[in-house]
C-alpha cells in the first residue's frame, strides 16, 4: 500500500497551482488595503471643516430657479428615459448591442 500515490500528487499539484492563482490576488489585497490605512491615517486640514451646503446654502434658492427655468428637470427625464431604454435593449438582446 503506497501512500505517495498518482492522485496524491494530482491533487498537491493542484492545490498548488491554486494557491499560485490567488498569490497575486492576496498580494494585491494586501497592498491596497496598506495605501488605504496610510491615506486614512492622513488628518485632513482644517478648512475643509465645511461642507459644500454650508457654502451654497443662501444661494440654493436662486440656483434652483435657474435650473428649473433652464428646463434641467426635463433634461434629466429625457435622459433617464434614454438610460433605462438602452439597458432594456441590452438585457433583452442578451447583451448583443
Amino acid at each position: 500500500m503506497e501512500i505517495f500515490t498518482l492522485e496524491f500528487w494530482e491533487g498537491l499539484f493542484d492545490d498548488f497551482m491554486e494557491y499560485m492563482n490567488d498569490l497575486p490576488v492576496q498580494i494585491l489585497k494586501s497592498v491596497l488595503e496598506s495605501i488605504a490605512g496610510i491615506v486614512q491615517s492622513i488628518t485632513p486640514p482644517d478648512f475643509l471643516d465645511h461642507s459644500l451646503g454650508d457654502s451654497l446654502g443662501p444661494a440654493m434658492g436662486n440656483i434652483g430657479y435657474f435650473l428649473a427655468q433652464v428646463g434641467m428637470p426635463e433634461a434629466m427625464g429625457i435622459l433617464a428615459a434614454g438610460l433605462a431604454f438602452r439597458m432594456l435593449r441590452k438585457v433583452l438582446t442578451l447583451g448583443q448591442w
